[in-house]
């Protein structure tokens, strides 16, 4: 009968010294497995790693998942910009839209106004026909050289007492033909009629803007006072034993030479 060899368990002893005394010297002895140990020692190698890669693992996906909120962030605050940029532009637009609509307003409010106010400034023809102009100057010929009803020395009534100084108070004397009316030079209005003591009648219109104007003339006025006229509005009717104006502008009160502001041409 063979007899099984014994296997041999090994001891180690550690031994812990002083320098001082030999007598408290201890000694401790333990018995372990190397293979054991270096198994056991491998294991826990193993599972630390295995807890690290899947604790990287985890950081990873949890800083994956803030990476995608903040993409989706990105992508929100990228649709709002691209939203505001649609509408400033569209803002621009309507605003381009509303200054071209303002400045046209502007332009056809200033163009009324400026029609408006050369509508009131008198400087039209007084008369829708052809005529003369007679200096007053030399209106002192004997009377029979004068022809129609206007036969006497202008000059002088009108320099009469100096209220009617020429000179200070400028006419023009219109010799018109008999198919020729008086009419309103500007737009106005009538504000009074009275007797002219030369002329018979006398009709003034005052059109707003510092100018008013006077028609003295031999016949019967065809508006009233308060009545709203136009340029070329009939005031008097012209006729055989009716052919002369006298016509005048002041303007803020001022006499001026209506020759100054009639435009023959217009």
């Amino acid at each position: 009968m063979i007899k099984k060899k014994r296997k041999i368990k090994k001891h180690y002893t550690i031994a812990v010294t002083s320098d001082y005394s030999v007598d408290k010297t201890k000694f401790y002895r333990s018995r372990f497995n190397i293979l054991r140990l270096s198994v056991w020692t491998m294991i826990l190698v193993l599972i630390l790693g295995v807890g690290l890669i899947v604790f990287e693992l985890y950081e990873v996906n949890k800083m994956e998942s803030k990476l995608a909120v903040l993409r989706g962030i990105i992508a929100e605050q990228d649709e709002l910009i691209d939203t505001l940029g649609a509408e400033k532009a569209e803002l621009s637009a309507q605003n381009q839209i509303l200054n071209n609509t303002v400045a046209m307003a502007v332009m056809e409010r200033e163009k009324e106004e400026e029609e408006f106010a050369l509508k009131h400034i008198p400087s039209g023809f007084p008369l829708t026909g052809s005529a003369a102009i007679r200096d007053i100057s030399v209106m002192d010929e004997p009377e029979e050289e004068l022809a129609g009803y206007f036969n006497y020395d202008v000059g002088d009534r009108y320099n009469a007492g100096g209220s009617k100084a020429v000179e200070e108070n400028p006419i023009t004397v219109f010799e018109m033909s008999t198919v020729s009316d008086v009419v309103a030079t500007a737009d106005g209005r009538v504000v009074s009629i009275t007797d002219d003591e030369i002329f018979t009648r006398c009709i003034k219109i005052d059109h707003g803007n510092g100018y008013v104007t006077i028609y003295r003339n031999n016949s019967d006025p065809k508006v009233t006072v308060g009545d709203e006229v136009v340029r070329g509005a009939i005031l008097f009717i012209g006729g055989e034993d009716n052919v002369y104006l006298g016509y005048q502008i002041t303007y803020n009160d001022e006499y001026m030479d209506p020759m100054d502001v009639i435009d023959i041409e217009g």
